[in-house]
């Protein structure tokens, strides 16, 4: 990823309207960055870590619903073409966990992730490349943080 070249258009798919208490709120929030590509996975994980969340990472779907399961997530940050378990299949399976699953900011390098994201009902989406200053700033209005 290279700051602002290849970034992309995105849309928000649904705005969460409950607001969060800042930093408090952030140190006991948990984002949950999902990627199979490891450069991508440190990138956005130090990007969020600076932004003063918690960060956990899996590299493929399997370890992402297993760590979901354990503990809930605020927030996914999730690539969709994942190894073991497809994002589509990790987001499925949580919606059958949860009653109210995290939300979900897909990213996705093959050009349809809105529509996978809408498929998912995820709430916003990346097309890779993306700028990780939109990430850091779809991160924040989701949970509510300035």
């Amino acid at each position: 990823m290279d700051g602002n070249q290849g970034g992309r258009a995105l849309c928000s798919l649904d705005r969460r309207a409950e607001p969060a208490g800042g930093a408090s709120t952030r140190a006991s929030a948990v984002v949950l960055v999902v990627d199979d590509d490891p450069e991508i996975r440190d990138v956005v994980r130090w990007l969020l870590e600076d932004e003063g969340w918690t960060v956990e990472t899996a590299s493929d779907g399997r370890d992402a619903l297993e760590r979901a399961t354990r503990a809930r997530p605020a927030l996914i940050v999730l690539d969709m073409g994942l190894p073991i378990l497809n994002g589509e299949e990790v987001a499925l399976r949580l919606h059958d966990v949860y009653t109210d699953p995290p939300p979900i900011i897909v990213v996705s390098a093959d050009g349809r992730a809105g529509e996978k994201a809408a498929r998912i009902g995820a709430a916003s989406y990346l097309h890779k490349p993306f700028d990780v200053d939109v990430l850091a700033r779809l991160v924040r209005q989701e949970l509510g943080s300035p």
